[in-house]
């Protein structure tokens, strides 16, 4: 009887619907945290099963900025050009997008030369809220940033 049980609460976990990330959705500057002064962003995005398209546009004290990029959560890595830095040099990466367990949400790992960049995406049971902590590793130092979108 155990087994059987277990069996099935593994079924429920595995059929776990995948979280649906679309719509639009504005930071909440008040539940976020270590982010560059002044930030405000609106992401607009779209999903079709596993392919999730991301437009982010961002507003700082040194300007405005879209961002527009697409993640396939395959778990399978795959090269991804990052948006030039500040002293405008491109560069190229890898990053492995993947469903973290149960389907709570997403993980989003990004390697650009010594520099790795993982996000979790996740949102709350009535899908009106996205947080995506950052976790930054650098050769500067490790720290992390949280970013709370509310849907629109």
């Amino acid at each position: 009887m155990t087994m059987g049980l277990s069996a099935l609460v593994l079924a429920i976990c595995l059929l776990a619907p995948k979280p649906n990330f679309s719509g639009t959705w504005v930071m909440d500057t008040n539940r976020s945290f270590s982010n560059p002064a002044g930030l405000e962003q609106t992401m607009t995005i779209t999903q079709d099963d596993d392919k999730i398209t991301l437009e982010a546009r961002l507003k700082t004290a040194q300007g405005e900025r879209t961002l527009n990029e697409q993640y396939l959560v395959n778990g399978q890595e795959a090269a991804f050009s990052p948006p030039p830095g500040p002293d405008g040099k491109t560069a190229t990466g890898k990053r492995t997008a993947s469903w973290l367990p149960e389907n709570r949400g997403m993980l989003l790992v990004d390697v650009v030369g010594d520099q790795t960049t993982t996000r979790k995406w996740s949102l709350s049971a009535d899908g009106k809220v996205l947080t995506v902590d950052y976790f930054f590793d650098t050769p500067r130092g490790n720290f992390e940033a949280k970013r709370v979108f509310a849907r629109q």
